[in-house]
């Protein structure tokens, strides 16, 4: 092999290692493999650039190569806007923005506005979607393919707080689940090129806010005392985890995460962590262990070097063994959180509504490294993308890196 061909391909793979393309990054699972992000900074340190948003919102942020994709609303004089928006990942330079429309608006929560599902970015498109339920495809270049309003196909979903769950890119489709608080609800899979419905699936009645995971060819879809898993291939399902169905039962906002064959989960607000084997041939899955305590409402766990920590919405940090579910410590780091931490480089990030990052060292005993401030409400999770951190404050986003010059820890 050729030297230039040789620079090509570790400059290729460099790229994708830098990429954190979708809510929870490339495995779904807040880890960022291969990186190593400062541990320390403020609004005045190590910040490599930052840049104001019009309006606000709680979406994620996402890096595809050299670009950062994020959404948010806007107040025009005409009422709600509802953008998209392409940044250099380099400099923070606004390489574009979009308004597709508001479509028909929807009542959200008072912390959080219809800016709340993370984008998801492939290698040719940006699909970003909104709490009214409508999704749409970009061009990494801005330029609108589509856009599927799902209000206007199925009616009002009557959901209480919008529609949180944000798209899940697989090899044939556009996945996301639809909800409607009574009933019917759907797995729904849109033509990649069309935005058109290609498969709808019938799934247990309860709302989700939670994003399907794909792991071990099966699309996992959370729901109130359920988690369903369906054929990634064939689209059928294949079994169901939990017990109830129905309106009133407690819908559910943590993602799963997958590590090591398990999936951990829980199966409704403020529930129990469940630990469960996948197993081969589409057979229902082995419960290995079940939490003692109740694990957070909001903030989805990260499963790391082989421990599981979960954020409490109250700022208590949870580390439990991964392969038994033993409590090894149990840690106030902040304040209230909506923000699911992240991983890398043996550390973790924990965010709160402060605007404070907590920065713990991995492993199965606390270890805090250092408190970090930007000073204004942090309800996403960053994305981690290389050795560079982008942060989603309400209404800014920040590329934290070290400063040419500083040493890294």
């Amino acid at each position: 092999m050729s030297i230039a061909r040789r620079a090509v391909l570790l400059n290729a793979a460099a790229a994708c290692a830098a990429d954190w393309p979708r809510w929870r990054g490339p495995g779904a699972d807040g880890v960022g493999d291969g990186a190593n992000p400062p541990v320390a900074w403020s609004r005045s340190e190590n910040i490599r650039w930052s840049v104001q948003l019009p309006g606000w919102g709680t979406s994620s942020p996402v890096v595809y190569r050299d670009r950062v994709f994020v959404t948010t609303q806007a107040q025009a004089e005409s009422g709600k806007s509802l953008l998209a928006l392409c940044f250099d990942r380099r400099n923070g330079r606004e390489m574009w923005r979009h308004d597709f429309g508001l479509g028909v608006d929807q009542r959200a929560h008072e912390k959080s506005n219809l800016a709340v599902n993370t984008p998801a970015v492939s290698a040719d498109a940006v699909y970003v979607a909104f709490g009214n339920s409508d999704i749409a495809r970009y061009t990494h270049t801005g330029k609108l393919v589509w856009v599927t309003r799902y209000m206007s196909l199925f009616g009002d979903p009557k959901m209480a707080w919008g529609y949180g769950a944000s798209p899940l890119i697989t090899d044939d489709a556009v996945v996301l689940p639809w909800d409607h608080h009574k009933g019917p609800c759907y797995l729904i899979g849109l033509d990649k090129a069309t935005g058109k419905i290609v498969w709808k699936k019938d799934r247990p009645i309860g709302t989700s806010h939670a994003t399907p995971l794909l792991a071990q060819s099966l699309i996992l879809v959370s729901g109130k005392n359920r988690l369903t898993a369906f054929d990634a291939r064939t689209h059928d399902e294949l079994w169901q985890y939990g017990e109830g169905v129905g309106p009133f039962n407690g819908e559910i906002i943590v993602s799963p995460v997958y590590g090591d064959g398990m999936v951990f989960l829980q199966l409704w607000r403020q529930s129990p962590i469940h630990a469960i084997r996948l197993m081969p041939d589409g057979r229902p899955p082995e419960r290995v262990w079940v939490s003692e305590k109740p694990g957070p409402q909001e903030p989805s766990p990260v499963y790391y070097r082989g421990l599981l920590y979960a954020l409490n919405d109250n700022g208590v940090l949870v580390c439990l063994d991964g392969k038994t579910g033993r409590e090894l410590y149990r840690q106030r780091v902040g304040g209230a959180c909506n923000s699911s931490p992240v991983a890398a480089n043996g550390r973790l990030y924990c965010s709160n509504n402060d605007g404070e990052t907590f920065v713990v060292s991995a492993g199965p005993k606390f270890e805090l490294i250092s408190t970090n401030h930007l000073g204004e409400r942090i309800t996403a999770s960053p994305a981690i993308a290389g050795d560079e951190l982008i942060y989603r404050t309400d209404s800014q986003i920040y590329c934290i890196g070290l400063r040419p010059g500083s040493r890294k820890p």
